[in-house]
């Protein structure tokens, strides 16, 4: 402290020198609070929510790994009794396990006897992923980059409950429609969600894993409309299709429950000293 009997005064030849000091006093203080505010200030990360927006955007995260973990428990059961032939993940599409009857279809067999549950699991998982997405919102950089993303996983939900009311050997265009509407919207939703992380930079990495799934998925959706299904099998296609958003949801909710809030930082600032005892001690 000033005046202590421990610390001298500092004395000054003249007036010039005094205004000097004073001068550089203030400047030492003036640096002391901006490093005292910027160590204050939260590294923008999963943006800041308040309590029941917090409520919401955990429960949207689980609402994403319930979509995936029950999307494919349910399809595993339905594989496990499709036949015959016995299910192939190579020859046998999604489609195929919802088809509600036994017969003969755009020239291959189809026999699905849990179809039922084949098309309730793809209601499941475009609702799920519709109402996640929504309540996620919150968690996310806002601008017009996050919002196109929501409503393109939105459409893409919508688009996957309408697909569980089309079977192919029903209406084989209805469920072409549908399912074409849901994967161009879900994997055009990853890149466009990597997008809007990518201006925040508490997400990390994760926005390149986002952005890069989605542009497998686009890529496979091209890939299947030049022909290329004849090189991986109309089932591996259409799996390499939807296998990005299966793997980014519960990778996004896990992510979301335990990432550590942003209005939670992980030390307190430590102030410099005063600007006085700063300066005394440098003189």
């Amino acid at each position: 402290m000033v005046g202590s009997p421990n610390l001298p005064r500092p004395t000054f030849e003249n007036k010039t020198q005094a205004k000097e000091a004073f001068s550089h006093s203030i400047g030492r203080r003036g640096k002391t609070c901006q490093v005292a505010r910027l160590k204050l200030r939260v590294r923008p990360q999963l943006g800041v929510w308040g309590a029941a927006s917090g409520r919401l955007v955990r429960l949207g995260a689980i609402l994403y790994i319930v979509a995936a973990f029950q999307f494919i428990v349910c399809l595993a059961v339905v594989a496990s009794s499709y036949g015959p032939p016995a299910y192939s993940p190579l020859s046998t599409t999604i489609s195929d396990l919802q088809a509600v009857s036994c017969g003969v279809f755009q020239g291959a067999r189809v026999c699905s006897p849990f179809h039922d549950l084949a098309n309730f699991s793809v209601a499941a998982l475009g609702l799920l992923m519709a109402s996640g997405s929504l309540m996620v919102r919150p968690a996310l950089p806002g601008g017009r980059d996050r919002n196109l993303a929501i409503w393109l996983l939105v459409v893409a939900g919508l688009a996957s409950f309408a697909n569980a009311f089309t079977p192919e050997d029903v209406t084989y265009t209805g469920d072409l429609v549908t399912a074409l509407i849901a994967f161009l919207g879900a994997n055009f939703g990853l890149i466009q969600m990597g997008k809007a992380m990518s201006t925040d930079a508490g997400w990390g990495r994760f926005w390149q894993f986002t952005e890069g799934l989605g542009v497998v998925g686009i890529a496979a959706i091209i890939i299947d409309g030049f022909g290329g299904a004849s090189l991986l099998g109309n089932g591996g296609i259409e799996w390499l299709i939807v296998a990005p958003i299966i793997i980014w949801a519960p990778t996004m909710g896990l992510r979301l429950i335990y990432k550590r809030r942003p209005s939670e930082p992980a030390t307190s600032p430590v102030l410099n000293d005063s600007p006085s005892k700063s300066y005394l001690r440098s003189n």
